[in-house]
């Protein structure tokens, strides 16, 4: 399985074909719902989740340069290092890659940690989590990585190998330092999940009209 991302285009090419992102299947079928939310507002949390990620991303691998973050989003980095600290949270493998050939559909997870003697899929979250199905994209990460793994994907695998059973979080980041992990344990999240993108490929197929956007990360 060959996976390429094109960081400019924002697009995923799985095997030479463009397909989209779990984020865009579920923005697709209105799972993800921020229709009214102005466009100011929008690229502003856009910008902060961006900024959040790569602090949390160098912080994880251990090549954080403290000089380079910035006051507005320090307080979020505070509430990850809080988060690691007091659930003793080791991290494992971050903002990797994964697909299916199966449902032809990709992603980035955000973290791949283990804590307590099991392994955890994270997510980090900056925004509302009411909006966003982070239970469905969680989901479909974890799937996704599972056949990433058998399809080839040597270093996810032995990340995997590492525990028999792995546990999916979304973890709610805040300014003030503070933190809200939320667990989500329903074995139907994947099978949600593919049920949705299985509908965009037929709409695909189907003539439905499709966005620029529904094809870009």
């Amino acid at each position: 399985m060959a996976l390429e991302f094109n960081a400019i285009r924002h697009e995923y090419r799985l095997d030479g074909r463009l397909v989209p992102s779990a984020t865009q299947i579920l923005q697709a079928q209105g799972l993800v719902r921020l229709n009214g939310v102005p466009a100011f507002v929008l690229e502003r949390a856009r910008a902060r989740g961006s900024a959040v990620h790569r602090l949390i991303h160098f912080e994880n691998e251990c090549d954080l340069d403290e000089r380079s973050i910035d006051p507005q989003y320090a307080g979020y980095l505070t509430a990850w290092r809080r988060c690691v600290a007091e659930r003793q949270l080791v991290p494992l493998l971050c903002e990797h890659r994964v697909a299916s050939v199966r449902f032809l559909v990709a992603g980035t997870f955000d973290l791949l940690a283990e804590s307590g003697g099991y392994g955890w899929l994270i997510d980090f979250c900056t925004g509302n989590l009411e909006k966003l199905a982070k239970h469905l994209q969680t989901g479909g990460y974890l799937g996704m990585a599972f056949e990433s793994a058998k399809a080839g994907d040597e270093r996810l695998r032995e990340v995997l190998d590492r525990h028999r059973h792995w546990r999916r979080a979304v973890v709610r980041l805040r300014p003030d330092g503070s933190f809200r992990v939320i667990e989500y344990d329903d074995p139907a999240d994947y099978s949600k999940f593919t049920t949705l993108a299985a509908a965009w490929h037929i709409r695909r197929t189907e003539g439905a009209v499709l966005l620029p956007e529904d094809c870009a990360a």
